[in-house]
Parts: structure tokens; C-alpha cells; sequence
């Protein structure tokens, strides 16, 4: 970092501007939140309230959120627009990150480094989150960090780099429980790098690998039984034998196979299809094009200054993979944004790959040359569409903003929308009392506790049967809704007042 700042300030200053436009544009196409930035922005305020124990409570690895809480205290920033500022400040880093690993691996290459910055600032999977609230961009720059300092180790052998990789790892951990993941690798790097010929080698390595496993599967069997507690808790009472976090494994795993025994083929067969949601996932987060850069990159080994470097790479890209297919087979999806830190492993290739595909240029044939200009220009309009993230939840905000001035504020709220309750103004622990999905509205209209609520404010989507039907239901008990809002595509919002 210091280097690309001695020798290329005004780049450095780009970058930074680039981001502050960036995000600016996209909260300007779409200003309102993500589910999960209420919750994150609940968790923050309980926090500045001086309720720390509710917010652990509540979220088991809640730190992200603390450091939302440390910017509002110290800039006096409301508590969102403290969260855009931190995002912000990661998504900064993150592409500072991406940078310096590219420019590690091109010797500093001026032309390979500009390429790189254009690459990582327009790519459509960041642009697509820079209006969400979300630990991932923290979690992504720590871990590109622990990527540009261990390659840096190979290269130097400097052991402030092998401990600068390790202060990535862990303060990635603290976004993303997932960075625990490197910590179990680190072994290999032990083994790998310590000298065989100091004194006590093998038991120093033996100690510590010991250490770090046990730590680092003590973290993970916490964490998954405590992440996973309500689940099980669910499945118990649905009159299954699930008492910890392996028995939901075997009980969801089974589902996969329509209820069906557990037989080694039939495993087999949940993991094939699984391997194929993660790789279906990782292309469209990357783009096909940026895919098969990496791969022809990685096959010719051009782009690697020593086989370290490379072994390294292939290490970070199959421990990504391993934690996909983990979290693909335990919860039975995958949230594609979980592939991005194997997108952006991979993606570190293509600056190496776009710049000799320009040199190439003027020593190919005409049609080679046309084939090259066509790849560059597709990757060109992906990263310019990838710039329209125009939201259709404005009229989710709106109905929410509408409850907050016409509604009183004693008046209790449903909602099978959580935006819909965040923007009414509620506080923090109304909004986290309960589950505002549609499922839970319709249990409640079942079994007649709606009676609890003043109002309840149902968002609709159309095909979806399951809300046309709550709306019919609704206008039959409490008659027409007191407000219909509309939003694009046929989407509304109606709100009712509860009749006691």
C-alpha cells in the first residue's frame, strides 16, 4: 500500500474518489436498505444504547455491527448513514487490496496496475452491494489483505509479512466467521515456511498446528450450535431427532433426498447437485469471460512470479470452494454473494490476462484481433450495465415513511416486510420481537393473534399466491385497506387497520 502511494499518489487518490462516486450513485438508484442492514442497524443502536448483552443475545457474532456503532459515536453520524460511511471506507480498501495484490504479481506493471483498478472499481458484483448494509465488504478487504501479504512472505521472507498475514485473518474473522477457515490452513503455512533446520522444528510446528486446529474447531462447533439453535429447536418440536448442529445436518441432508434413507450413492448425488449450485453461483458473480481468464491463466502459469506464489493462490481458491460446499450442503442454499471471496481469488488473474491480450493486439490477424476487441468490449458493457441498480422497494420505504406520519407512535405494527417496520421508526426492540415474514403473518391470522397489532401492512408481489391470498383474507375480516401504495411492476403495499 505504501508503495502504490509513493509511487502512483494521484492513482491512489482516484480510487478513492472513484468509490465515494460510485457508492453515491448507487444509494442515489437505491436508497433503501437490506433486510439484513436492520438488522445490523438494530444490533449498533442496542449497543450505543448501552445494551451490549441483548445485541450478543440477538446475534452471535455481532462485531460488524460494533463497528458501526464506534463510527456513529465518533463522527456523530446518524446510525445509517454511519453504516454507508463504513461501507464505504471498506469497499476503499477492499480495491486498494485487490490493487497491490495485482501489482504484486505483475512486479508493478503500470499498465497491468491501471488495468486493475478499472477491473475491481467497475466490477458488477461490487457495484451490485455498494447500496447494501453488510459485512461482506469487510470481510473481502481483510481477506485480499491476507492474500497481498502472504504473497508478499514468499517473495521477501520478511516475517512482519507472514504476521501481517495473520492480523488479516483474524480481524477478517470478525466480519465474517468464515475467515476461521484460514486460520485452520495456517499449518500448511507452518509447515511450509518454518526452517526445517531450527532447533526443536518439529515440535515447535506439531504445538502450534495443534493449538490452532483445537482453537479453530472449539470457534466453529460454538458457533454453528449457537447460529443454529433456533433450527433446532424447530426441528425438535416438528417431532425430529435432531439434537445439535450434525443431527440438523443429517435431518436437512435427508430432505434433500425427499425424506429418503441416507445411502452412500444418495449423499453422493446431494453433493453433485450442490457442486453445481456453487459453480452456477461463482460463474454469475464473476462473469464467464472473467472465469475463463483465471483458469486459462492459471493452465499456462504466466501470471505467477514463483510455484509458491501459485501454490498459494490454488490454496486460497479450494479452501473458498471447501467452505461453498459446506454451507451448501448444511443449509440446502447458497447466498451467491458468499461466492465472491473465490470471485475475487480468481478475478486477480484477469489484469495479467487483459494485458497481454493488448499486447497481442498488433501481432495477431485480423480475426484474432476482432475475437480480442469483442471479449474486451463485452467486459466493458457488463461493468457499464452492471451500473444500473435501480431498486423496486422505493414503495417499501414510502408505505413505511407514511405509517410514521399518519400512525401514531403507541400504535403496534405488522408487517411481513422488516423494511416496512424499520422505516415506520419503530425502535429497536419492536423491531427485533419478531419475525416479519409472510409465513409468521400467516400463523398469526390462523391462530387470531393479530388482535395483538393495531395495523398490518402486507406487501405484495405478483405470482405470489400465498400474498393474494393473505390480502383476500385480510379484506374479508377488517374490510378495504385504509392505504394502497404502488410501486413498479404491479408490487404494492396495502394497509389495514385491525378491527378489536
Amino acid at each position: 500500500m505504501y508503495q502504490l502511494y509513493r509511487d502512483r499518489p494521484f492513482l491512489v487518490l482516484l480510487i478513492i474518489l472513484a468509490n465515494i462516486a460510485l457508492t453515491t450513485w448507487c444509494l442515489n438508484l437505491d436508497p433503501v436498505i437490506n433486510n439484513d442492514g436492520v438488522t445490523y442497524i438494530t444490533l449498533a443502536q442496542l449497543m450505543l444504547d448501552g445494551n451490549w448483552s441483548s445485541a450478543f443475545e440477538v446475534y452471535s457474532w455481532p462485531y460488524y455491527s460494533a463497528f458501526i456503532a464506534g463510527i456513529a459515536k465518533l463522527t456523530f453520524l446518524e446510525i445509517e448513514h454511519a453504516a454507508f460511511f463504513l461501507n464505504t471506507l471498506l469497499a476503499i480498501s477492499l480495491t486498494f487490496a485487490f490493487v497491490c495484490v495485482v501489482a504484486e504479481l505483475s512486479n508493478n506493471n503500470s499498465r497491468v496496475i491501471v488495468i486493475a483498478t478499472l477491473v475491481i472499481v467497475f466490477f458488477p458484483s461490487i457495484t451490485k452491494y455498494r447500496s447494501f448494509i453488510i459485512r461482506d465488504f469487510g470481510y473481502l478487504s481483510c481477506y485480499l489483505w491476507s492474500l497481498y501479504f502472504l504473497f508478499k512472505y514468499c517473495n521477501t521472507g520478511k516475517k512482519s509479512d507472514l504476521a501481517s498475514w495473520c492480523a488479516s485473518v483474524l480481524l477478517s474473522c470478525l466480519f465474517r466467521f468464515e475467515g476461521i477457515a484460514f486460520l485452520l490452513i495456517a499449518p500448511y503455512f507452518l509447515f511450509l515456511f518454518t526452517p526445517k533446520k531450527s532447533p526443536h522444528h518439529k515440535a515447535i510446528t506439531l504445538t502450534l498446528t495443534a493449538v490452532l486446529v483445537l482453537v479453530s474447531i472449539s470457534l466453529a462447533t460454538w458457533y454453528l450450535n449457537d447460529k443454529y439453535a433456533g433450527l433446532i429447536e424447530i426441528a425438535r418440536a416438528s417431532g425430529k431427532d435432531v439434537h445439535n448442529a450434525y443431527d440438523l445436518f443429517l435431518a436437512q441432508t435427508r430432505e434433500q433426498l425427499s425424506g429418503e434413507e441416507l445411502t452412500a450413492w444418495g449423499l453422493t448425488g446431494v453433493i453433485v447437485s450442490n457442486f453445481g449450485a456453487v459453480f452456477y453461483e461463482l460463474i454469475r458473480r464473476m462473469a464467464v469471460l472473467y472465469f475463463f481468464f483465471a483458469l486459462y491463466s492459471y493452465i499456462k502459469g504466466n501470471d505467477f512470479k514463483n510455484v509458491l506464489v501459485k501454490q498459494m493462490w490454488l490454496v486460497y481458491v479450494l479452501s473458498n470452494l471447501s467452505l461453498l460446499m459446506a454451507y451448501s450442503l448444511y443449509n440446502n442454499f447458497l447466498v451467491s454473494r458468499y461466492t465472491m471471496a473465490t470471485a475475487l481469488t480468481l478475478l486477480l488473474l484477469s489484469p495479467l490476462v487483459i494485458n497481454r491480450m493488448i499486447d497481442s493486439i498488433k501481432q495477431i490477424n485480423h480475426v484474432k484481433r476482432g475475437g480480442v476487441i469483442l471479449m474486451l468490449s463485452l467486459l466493458a458493457l457488463s461493468s457499464i450495465e452492471g451500473l444500473d441498480v435501480k431498486t423496486n422497494k422505493n414503495h417499501i420505504k414510502q408505505s413505511g415513511q407514511w405509517i410514521k406520519q399518519q400512525l401514531s407512535e403507541s400504535s403496534r405494527i405488522f408487517s411481513n416486510d422488516p423494511l416496512i417496520v424499520y422505516y415506520a421508526g419503530r425502535d429497536s426492540n419492536e423491531r427485533l420481537n419478531d419475525a416479519y415474514t409472510t409465513p409468521r403473518l400467516k400463523t398469526y391470522l390462523g391462530n387470531n393473534r393479530m388482535s395483538e397489532f393495531d395495523y398490518v401492512a402486507l406487501s405484495t408481489k405478483p405470482s405470489y399466491n400465498d400474498e393474494e391470498t393473505l390480502r383476500k383474507t385480510l379484506e374479508q375480516r377488517y374490510g378495504a385497506a385504509r392505504k394502497i401504495i404502488n410501486g413498479v411492476d404491479r408490487r404494492q403495499v396495502h394497509i389495514y387497520k385491525i378491527s378489536r
